[in-house]
């Protein structure tokens, strides 16, 4: 059976969408392959075949074979999350209507859809008023999604930002607090201000007083009595000691303290559940031996883990 590929689509998406070859001859025996890799077969029929995109973002190439026979090959643009199409209306060409009309025409010889025909012709000028019509209804979409839009003031005055100590000075910032603030879930559980701290890229230990009173400091019990069974402790790991410096001459068995994160802070107080209250400590692990000595490196500098 021979095999043609007319087209694919689309020719940008997001990692690890869906792209659909169009053509005539597809069976089980044919293979995609992104670079050098196969790529997985979603779906197929005799004039289509659909496969899943790269999960990593650039260009790539995409092969369709036959056994050993190189039957087509094409660029597919692979993009971020962020920088995809939005929900049900992808970006589309020309060629994507014209192809989509010539489709709804009988099958036959008196039907010639051939590109010196007049159907051709004809069908290239409805996909560019088709074209006109869907862009437009794009952007409208885009403009409704925190993804995409460029309408930063709307969204602002509508969620209520900046928040206070969050307050972003590029477009690019304002439009990831956008998109965080719009699309968060709240919840009184820790699984919840966990998937806080891992969106800011925080390293950390979290910690609820009824599950484990030890490692509170001691004036959270003394001061708030049953009610010390609604702190938290969030114990957050710095990558360095912060401005001031440390030194440390006896063995290492005690937390070292930096700079409070306000941000970081900021994201916690404002998105938590008002009946829970939260301890913030800001720790630094350095590397030890067995009976608790700094090991230092070449520069005799202690080792920040």
């Amino acid at each position: 059976m021979t095999t043609i590929v007319q087209h694919i689509t689309p020719r940008s998406v997001r990692a690890d969408g869906i792209v659909r070859l169009w053509g005539a001859g597809f069976d089980g025996s044919c293979n995609v392959l992104v670079g050098n890799r196969p790529a997985t077969i979603v779906d197929y029929e005799n004039d289509f075949i659909e496969f899943v995109a790269p999960g990593s973002v650039g260009q790539h190439t995409v092969k369709l074979v036959r056994g050993s026979d190189e039957i087509y090959s094409e660029k597919l643009f692979v993009v971020s999350f962020e920088n995809s199409q939005t929900w049900n209306l992808p970006v589309r060409a020309e060629d994507d209507f014209r192809y989509a009309l010539l489709g709804l025409m009988p099958r036959g010889f008196a039907w010639f859809t051939g590109k010196d025909g007049n159907w051709w012709k004809l069908f290239s000028a409805f996909a560019s008023g088709f074209k006109a019509v869907h862009d437009s209804l794009r952007h409208l979409v885009d403009e409704c999604s925190p993804l995409k839009t460029t309408s930063y003031s709307d969204w602002e005055r509508e969620l209520g930002l900046p928040l206070k100590g969050l307050e972003q000075s590029t477009n690019a910032g304002r439009k990831r607090e956008i998109v965080r603030v719009s699309r968060s879930k709240g919840g009184c559980t820790v699984p919840y201000l966990r998937s806080l701290l891992k969106l800011y890229g925080a390293r950390f230990d979290i910690y609820e007083f009824f599950k484990s009173p030890s490692v509170f400091p001691a004036w959270v019990a003394e001061k708030n009595g049953d009610m010390a069974n609604f702190f938290v402790l969030i114990k957050v790991y710095r990558d360095s000691p912060g401005p001031r410096g440390m030194t440390c001459k006896s063995k290492c068995n005690a937390s070292l303290g930096t700079p409070r994160d306000s941000k970081l802070e900021a994201i916690v107080e404002k998105s938590k559940p008002a009946h829970i209250k939260v301890v913030y400590s800001y720790v630094i692990r350095v590397l030890t031996d067995m009976g608790g000595n700094p090991i230092v490196d070449d520069s005799n500098r202690m080792i920040i883990v």
